[in-house]
């Protein structure tokens, strides 16, 4: 007899666990079925499957969505979203209030967006949650924001031997600014608190300043942003300085307020990490400008900076090799003549990896480290070609560069990183930056 597979299990459970709360909501009726919410129920048991199911799977996500005549619900796994059941309409508004009670929301309001956190107990998970109202009801989003235990080394984040011999080099400096870039869900907080643990010592002052706080350190004083009250990332940071810090995190850079004073703390004996919305690395000193930052500033206030994406790696349950013909992407990417012939790596799709042929994701990162020319660039405000132009006469490897190695060791694939960095770079840049680390 075939096993059920964990999908088929999991679909099973939910199935049962729905006929039972129909079945109570014909019994006690609408009004009732949430009393008591706190202990066990089939409402908490149909949530608690979902997160457990979710967390086993390592989805950073939880989607739960109300159509018209169903309650979608789809897990973000590797970046992508996962359809994991339908449930009926008719328990949707029960399975959301319940969700809205843990969190202590506001149950009854349904008009506005909402935002709350609650304790997943049985896996010591904090998620976080987010109401929005949609045409059929409200919909939420639940992110497991993890434990400690989740918690990566610098070791484990996909950096190359280079990148992270340079990294470190930066993080270890008494002062200075270095500013990590990347879309949403490209891993920049993960790599902020590997950084912050790495730098985790007795003798060392550590501050954060974080919208939301995602996970709780041992020995690192995080303070969370709180709008209402009427401290902003700008008061937090006037008060952190105040505190005698050796090092400060600023979730992130928002306005031109925030970004002169993460300067001036960099200036005055501060290593100072922090996040920025660009599309690389280059991009960091045009945007810090942009923002109303001295040039001169920021040319000496600069220590570095970090981009990086995610994308999905090989599942190693059906990982096979081939060879990729002289029209395809991979020839494209790798370059026809250098890597004729050469074998490559792909997921030809199992129950373990949900048929996608990828499982887990990996970063790919490029590393900038200003040298003093670029420096004299920056502080006359030159940061855009001839920045750009300088920078490609270094040993800089880019993004592209990073993911190219990471095809070339099997770990991911060529349509993979293309599909990650289409529009990171032009198309008619790829083959010139392949063709200069060839």
């Amino acid at each position: 007899m075939k096993m059920k597979s964990l999908s088929e299990q999991i679909r099973e459970r939910l199935e049962q666990i729905s006929s039972k709360i129909m079945r109570n909501l014909e019994l006690q009726g609408k009004h009732n079925i949430l009393q008591g919410y706190r202990n066990k129920s089939p409402v908490s048991d149909f949530i608690d499957c979902v997160i457990e199911y979710a967390h086993k799977l390592q989805a950073s996500d939880i989607h739960l969505e109300p159509q018209e005549k169903y309650l979608q619900i789809r897990l973000r796994i590797d970046g992508k979203l996962v359809l994991i059941y339908k449930a009926s309409n008719k328990i949707s508004n029960f399975l959301i209030s319940y969700l809205k009670l843990i969190s202590n929301l506001d149950i009854a309001e349904k008009r506005l967006p909402q935002d709350g956190k609650f304790i997943f107990s049985a896996q010591n998970i904090d998620i976080r949650i987010s109401t929005i109202p949609i045409i059929f009801g409200e919909k939420v989003v639940l992110r497991l924001l993890g434990n400690k235990k989740d918690l990566l080394s610098l070791n484990q984040m996909g950096f190359s031997a280079i990148n992270l011999k340079y990294f470190k080099e930066m993080i270890n400096a008494s002062s200075g600014l270095i500013v990590i870039t990347g879309p949403v869900n490209s891993g920049k907080s993960t790599l902020l608190y590997a950084s912050l643990n790495y730098l985790n010592q007795e003798d060392t002052n550590i501050i954060t300043i974080e919208d939301p706080i995602e996970l709780n350190l041992e020995g690192i004083n995080q303070m969370q942003v709180n709008q209402k009250a009427g401290m902003d990332y700008a008061v937090a940071l006037r008060a952190s300085l105040r505190q005698d810090p050796d090092i400060v995190m600023i979730g992130e850079i928002r306005d031109e307020v925030v970004a002169k004073q993460a300067i001036t703390t960099a200036l005055t004996g501060h290593l100072v990490l922090t996040t920025l919305h660009t599309k690389n690395a280059l991009g960091v000193p045009a945007r810090l400008i942009d923002l109303g930052v001295s040039p001169v500033m920021l040319s000496i206030a600069l220590l570095g900076m970090t981009s990086q994406r995610l994308v999905r790696k090989i599942c190693p349950k059906c990982k096979v090799s081939y060879k990729p013909n002289t029209n395809s992407l991979e020839s494209l990417l790798l370059g026809k003549d250098f890597y004729s012939g050469m074998d490559l790596y792909k997921g030809e799709g199992c129950e373990y990896c949900h048929h996608t042929g990828f499982l887990g994701q990996i970063a790919i990162q490029e590393i900038l480290r200003p040298t003093e020319k670029m420096r004299q660039m920056i502080s006359k405000d030159d940061v855009d070609v001839n920045f750009k132009r300088e920078v490609m006469l270094t040993n800089f490897k880019s993004l592209l560069d990073d993911g190219k190695m990471k095809i070339l060791q099997g770990i991911t694939t060529a349509p993979e990183v293309w599909k990650t960095l289409n529009g990171v770079y032009q198309i008619e840049e790829i083959p010139r930056s392949f063709a200069k680390s060839n």
